[in-house]
């Protein structure tokens, strides 16, 4: 045999032995599923760690989803008990489970023990069962530990160091379950609190300590009080686009054009107004009184001309609209406050409200009580939308669908946009990933 093919297969013995080493690392470093985790070292393989909104876990040194077939299964808190999907506690505790049908009870049970719950100890979320996780941990002899919304399951009594607690933390952050839970998320610090389904429901939280932020699907900020916004700002960009003569009605889907359009969204007014959802509930007057559509419900009556009854929309069906063609970035902050509104306005983006036409409150005379389908209204005809573009310590400025005003004084902008509802949407800027 040569010289060299003897050195050849010296160095493929060698790749065959460095192979075979690598081997069990390699394995330590994949996904059960996909081979997207990273593993750690130092936890047991079938330690179990779990956090509030998120819809994976970690298991041992992988990453799993709490459900397979969707990502809105996750944790949650309720009257101080958190809850778990049944089906993922009884694969990853090794447990058989049975379901009694006839008394909605779940038994969980295994050599290490068994526990049973009735209909009464459980909750039903999207076609998922939920069980109490503590008193499921305790009956199968797992040590349940939980710090700031993180909760680990081992059969050690070891407590996890800080920056363990912390690296679990930031790890299960990247897989909250917005759409179950709420897309707006409260911060301290760069660290993940809880998330909400309205943003009057976040912010209310966030105002409770100093330090606390609002953001929109972990991203974007929506709320911080630290930042404080410029003293003037225009925001230039957005085109100036009129509802006349198209769209008699059409003040609102005219305003969404204008927001869509400065946000690179390639879409007219009139391709809004055919889609925008409608209320078909037609326009009685009897006995005094009035019952018509509902504006929170979909347009109400003819955009297209005067000739017909109608009035208009407001901003959840808006809302709706806008999310066909910016998904995921529709921020609808109605209710919140004045100095908030222009704080928005204050990080470079244009804000879609109702207003007037008065551009100022509207007088108690030039109310109207309706009857709707779904509840007695009070509206004006006088109701308009705008978009912002800016503002200074003497003006709000705006584009109008009707051409008329170009900026409104700040005590009349606020005095009539808060008497509309305080209504506004805006986008959030498309997302880095």
């Amino acid at each position: 045999m040569s010289r060299r093919i003897r050195l050849l297969n010296k160095w493929l013995l060698f790749c065959i032995l460095l192979a075979i080493c690598a081997l069990p690392f390699s394995l330590m470093m994949v996904d059960e599923k996909d081979g997207r985790t990273p593993f750690a070292f130092s936890m047991p393989s079938d330690d179990l760690v779990l956090m509030n909104y998120s819809h994976t876990a970690r298991h041992g040194r992988y990453l799993v989803p709490l459900d397979d077939n969707t990502k809105n299964a996750a944790p949650y808190t309720s009257k101080g008990e958190t809850f778990v999907p049944a089906r993922f506690l009884a694969k990853r505790l090794d447990t058989t489970m049975t379901y009694n049908s006839s008394t909605g009870s779940i038994k969980l049970q295994s050599e290490q023990g068994k526990i049973e719950f009735d209909s009464k100890m459980t909750e039903v979320k999207e076609g998922l069962t939920y069980i109490p996780l503590r008193k499921t941990s305790e009956a199968f002899g797992r040590t349940l530990q939980v710090h700031n919304g993180v909760v680990l399951l081992s059969k050690t009594t070891r407590s996890p160091s800080n920056d363990e607690w912390e690296e679990w933390r930031r790890e299960l952050s990247a897989y909250l379950a917005y759409d179950a839970y709420g897309p707006y998320s409260v911060d301290m610090q760069g660290r993940f609190l809880a998330l909400f389904k309205t943003w009057s429901e976040a912010v209310a939280f966030a105002s409770q300590a100093p330090g606390r932020t609002v953001l929109y699907r972990g991203e974007h900020t929506l709320w911080d009080p630290t930042k404080k916004p410029p003293a003037t700002i225009h925001n230039s960009g957005a085109p100036l686009i009129l509802q006349l003569p198209e769209l008699p009605r059409g003040c609102e889907v005219t305003a969404l054009a204008m927001l869509l359009q400065h946000d690179g969204v390639q879409v007219d007014k009139m391709e809004l107004a055919k889609s925008i959802r409608k209320d078909p509930t037609p326009y009685v007057k009897a006995g005094g009184g009035i019952s018509f559509g509902n504006p929170h419900d979909g347009f109400v009556g003819d955009i297209y001309t005067f000739k017909n009854p109608g009035l208009g929309v407001y901003h959840e069906p808006i809302a709706e609209l806008a999310e066909k063609y910016a998904p995921g970035r529709v921020i609808d902050i109605t209710g919140t406050s004045f100095d908030h509104l222009m704080w928005t306005v204050g990080q470079g983006t244009t804000v879609w409200v109702i207003h007037t036409t008065l551009y100022d409150e509207v007088p108690a005379s030039s109310w109207q009580t309706w009857q709707t389908p779904t509840g007695e209204i009070q509206i004006t005809y006088y109701m308009h939308s705008l978009l912002i573009t800016g503002y200074d310590e003497s003006y709000v400025y705006v584009h109008d669908p009707l051409g008329r005003a170009k900026k409104i004084k700040r005590e009349a902008f606020k005095r009539g946009w808060e008497q509309m509802g305080s209504q506004a949407i805006y986008l959030a800027p498309p997302s880095a990933s």
